[in-house]
């Protein structure tokens, strides 16, 4: 139970010592009373929640919120004392497990409990790994391009709140807390992929257990994302780019603030974006004249039969073209600053892009090679589609800039 992390409690809680027997509505245990006050009865909770754990699929995941009646007995038992414990299941319905548990002590009854009642949790089995062991696992999946991919598999807010937990450290809780009730969703899940991919970045270096409270997200003066180290863990420098859209957030990582050569420092860039048919207000004001035009010409490729992305729809052309930009802009460090056409598509085959930068005069700066990925979210959650867009930064004397063979998986 604790050694596999069944049960999050340290040392001081940690007074399930043997189980005699478990059945349909009912366990059986042995508790060896801790020296932490309250926790025998703590672990009369442990023992309800290992009984759910063992016997259900889903929604495993309880904490206690109510008691209906105590009574006792007797002084409670002293430290190192042994304790049987027979815990009854009474109801068990979607949103609670209610349980009457019978404490007996040297031979007598000590206490009866009646009504404990457990509040259930959404859970996932992708989350249970995370939830037992978050130093040596993520949220997050690996993607080929190097970058992760996170989905929100804790529907409701109660949920939410454990896995923020989990995530975040004493301070990022209080700016999570600032958050406005509806952008608290997204900041999280942007927070969890940042933090994931920094981790498998480390990992693939060889790096050790790394929890997600070791690490710290916030901004620099500039609105760029960036992680740094805490409670002693030191960080090589890295440049982050993260983005959230729906139920789903994304995040690169790469060795830190490369110069562009033109004084600017850039970094990565990423960017995820819904699939959808767009206005025409919304085409003139996000793309220039020549964008139209080669947006044009890549739907009307992708209709003829050259084998190239057949069937490519406006849609996802569109979504391809803006969520490059997005990740070029990013990369920048700048973002749009309300002029997205001064981040121009000027090639497109596939899933390849090239994103231009012009100055406040039109004229060329940097030049951005964009990688695209379609992704979708998964069985339980709406029925979205995204473009992933990422680069990993500006092109080089013509070259696009990617990292050493040996640092990619």
């Amino acid at each position: 139970m604790y050694d596999e992390r069944w049960m999050f409690h340290g040392p001081a809680y940690q007074g399930v010592t043997a189980l005699r027997g478990i059945g349909g509505r009912h366990v059986r245990a042995v508790l060896t009373t801790p020296p932490a006050p309250g926790a025998l009865l703590d672990n009369v909770g442990q023992v309800l929640g290992y009984w759910i754990m063992a016997t259900a699929s889903e929604r495993t995941v309880v904490f206690p919120v109510r008691m209906r009646r105590m009574r006792f007995f007797g002084p409670a038992p002293l430290p190192g004392s042994e304790v049987e414990c027979l815990v009854r299941v009474t109801s068990l319905t979607d949103d609670l497990l209610e349980a009457d548990a019978l404490l007996t002590y040297g031979g007598r009854v000590w206490a009866e409990l009646h009504g404990w009642q457990d509040r259930r949790f959404d859970n996932d089995p992708h989350t249970r790994p995370v939830e037992r062991f978050p130093e040596r696992h993520t949220l997050s999946s690996a993607r080929a391009g190097g970058w992760v991919l996170v989905h929100e598999r804790w529907p409701d807010l109660a949920s939410r709140d454990l896995i923020m937990r989990n995530m975040l450290g004493g301070a990022e809780r209080t700016v999570y807390e600032r958050q406005s009730p509806r952008g608290r969703r997204q900041w999280l899940l942007g927070r969890i992929a940042a933090k994931d991919a920094v981790r498998q970045w480390l990992w693939q270096r060889g790096e050790g257990p790394v929890f997600p409270a070791e690490l710290a997200v916030d901004n620099d003066e500039r609105g760029r994302p960036r992680v740094a180290g805490t409670h002693g863990r030191a960080l090589p420098p890295l440049a982050v780019s993260l983005a959230h859209r729906a139920e789903a957030a994304v995040a690169i990582v790469r060795p830190g603030g490369p110069d562009s050569g033109g004084g600017a420092v850039t970094g990565p860039g990423i960017d995820i974006e819904e699939i959808a048919d767009p206005s025409g207000a919304t085409l003139a004001a996000a793309l220039d004249p020549g964008e139209r035009v080669l947006l044009t010409a890549c739907r009307t490729r992708s209709g003829t039969d050259t084998g190239v992305d057949p069937g490519a729809s406006e849609a996802l052309w569109f979504t391809r073209f803006w969520a490059a930009k997005e990740a070029a802009a990013k990369a920048e460090g700048t973002g749009f600053g309300g002029r997205p056409q001064d981040f121009a598509v000027v090639a497109a085959s596939g899933d390849r892009l090239t994103v231009e930068v012009r100055d406040t005069s039109g004229t060329p700066v940097r030049a951005y090679p964009v990688r695209c990925e379609e992704v979708a979210n998964p069985p339980g959650l709406p029925a979205r589609s995204y473009v992933v867009a990422w680069t990993e930064g500006p092109e080089r004397d013509g070259v696009g800039h990617t990292e050493k063979e040996e640092d990619r998986t």
